[in-house]
């Protein structure tokens, strides 16, 4: 199999010599973040990380918590509370995937059980959970399946920053045509050399 390589300075993945778009780049279409300032975006795509990460160590049993700054210690409360009371258990932990025929790749967040039903989730440090992330989580399922580890739900999980959290179902089928329909618009620029604004309206 082709290995699948991330570079974690560009956001970007190859496989092969290739490069493959991601997930969350596909999506760009949908979010729009031009107005928020750039100083407050770049702080909450560190603290985003900076919880994604202390997570992470958390499920591998590796986490120096006497390390962890006052303002991710709330998160972390947050993440144990939705363990404890969904009784989740991790199976997959920010597992990098790739689809060999659809030739796009992700990183997703978790897989693992709740309600005895095999679930993915993706963690957000936010108080809302928007339906882009419905779409997020199709690609991330469908990743999931190619690669041998079905799963059945979509959740979005919010940590905040008072240390509870909101698990959302995500249900619509309409979420994978959109997030194909977007990769396949993605395609077709790169294939012509077409920026997303790179054309004018006769």
């Amino acid at each position: 199999m082709t290995e699948l390589i991330f570079d974690p300075v560009e956001h970007s993945y190859t496989v092969g010599a290739q490069r493959v778009p991601g997930v969350t780049a596909t999506l760009a279409p949908l979010v729009d973040f031009s107005m928020v300032p750039k100083a407050v975006l770049e702080r909450a795509q560190q603290l985003g990380t900076a919880v994604h990460r202390m997570t992470e160590l958390f499920d591998l049993d590796d986490l120096d918590e006497d390390s962890l700054s006052d303002e991710l210690l709330p998160f972390l409360t947050a993440w144990r509370k939705f363990r404890a009371e969904t009784g989740f258990v991790p199976e997959l932990i920010e597992q990098r995937f790739h689809h060999p025929a659809l030739r796009f790749a992700g990183t997703l967040d978790r897989t693992g059980l709740i309600g005895g039903r095999r679930a993915v989730i993706d963690i957000k440090k936010m108080l809302t959970l928007g339906p882009v992330v419905g779409v997020q989580l199709s690609a991330y399922q469908e990743l999931c399946r190619v690669n041998g580890h079905e799963v059945l739900d979509r959740y979005g999980l919010g940590l905040r920053k008072d240390g509870t959290y909101r698990l959302v179902p995500f249900k619509d089928k309409g979420d994978w045509p959109t997030f194909l329909s977007l990769l396949t618009l993605r395609n077709w620029r790169e294939k012509h050399g077409v920026a997303e604004f790179d054309y004018a309206e006769a």
